[in-house]
């Protein structure tokens, strides 16, 4: 029994001081760059939109897709937390992040994107703080400026003018549709170069628009966007050409911290 008892002490000594670790890296990141002060830094870029410039529909799209409690979790969601865990452990490795958009944002603003727990840690830790620090409104801003959509397009203004040519308020609905799915697969279910994927993506994702209330997209709509096969997915997608078919198929994410090794390296 006392064997039993000094092996659980062992494991709590040993969970309690990673945990410290993990909080105190944390605090080091979140002190040498504050969230506010990247904040105010982002919004002084040239392609940086507000909230609203950015059609609420896209938004809602955007947040439904990535994130459907965003408004009422508090950085991060339980039940999809317990979802991926067992996910995790069926598959004996990390497979599913169920990343929360607050947590989405802290990754990219201070983290490695190599998957581990010690990291996830780190970023649930960190989207505590940007809750409270930026609120929703802010987080949800800064997110939709810097997610990768792809073909090196960062940010939802710079993706609206990469691959339709547009300002993102000119959008068509099957464009912000399409918008809304890029980000779940940038480069493998890219509908420039992977139209078939991208379809397979877009018609699986349809089911989040219609069957959760309240629904944000009418039958109607729904069978339109759907008539876009991979051979036609839009009449204003920008066509493959030089740059798209030697664009590498590897995600470069790029994040405030790291630069553009940052999927490379470790935690």
């Amino acid at each position: 029994m006392s064997l039993l008892l000094n092996a659980l002490l062992v494991l709590i000594t040993v969970g309690f001081l990673a945990f410290a670790g993990v909080a105190v890296y944390a605090l080091i990141l979140l002190t040498r760059r504050p969230p506010l002060a990247l904040y105010e830094a982002r919004k002084s870029q040239p392609d940086y939109l507000p909230l609203e410039q950015i059609p609420a529909r896209q938004m809602e799209l955007l947040v439904r897709q990535e994130d459907p409690r965003f408004y009422t979790h508090p950085g991060f969601d339980m039940e999809s937390i317990r979802s991926a865990w067992n996910e995790n452990r069926r598959e004996g490795h990390i497979v599913r992040g169920a990343s929360t958009i607050t947590q989405q944002l802290a990754k990219n603003l201070y983290l490695r994107f190599t998957k581990s727990y010690l990291r996830k840690l780190a970023e649930l830790l960190i989207a505590l703080y940007l809750e409270r620090i930026l609120g929703k409104n802010r987080i949800l801003e800064l997110y939709v400026n810097i997610i990768y959509f792809g073909n090196g397009a960062y940010g939802i203004s710079e993706a609206a003018r990469f691959y339709f040519d547009k300002r993102v308020r000119e959008l068509s609905l099957n464009q912000m549709v399409m918008l809304t799915i890029i980000p779940s697969a940038p480069t493998m279910g890219n509908p420039i170069q992977n139209p078939e994927a991208f379809e397979r993506q877009r018609n699986r994702n349809m089911a989040d628009f219609t069957e959760i209330a309240p629904p944000l997209l009418s039958q109607a709509e729904v069978e339109a966007i759907l008539a876009h096969g991979a051979a036609f997915l839009d009449p204003e997608l920008r066509r493959p050409d030089a740059l798209t078919r030697s664009y590498p198929r590897t995600i470069p994410m790029i994040n405030e911290r790291f630069g553009p090794d940052a999927a490379h390296k470790g935690v």
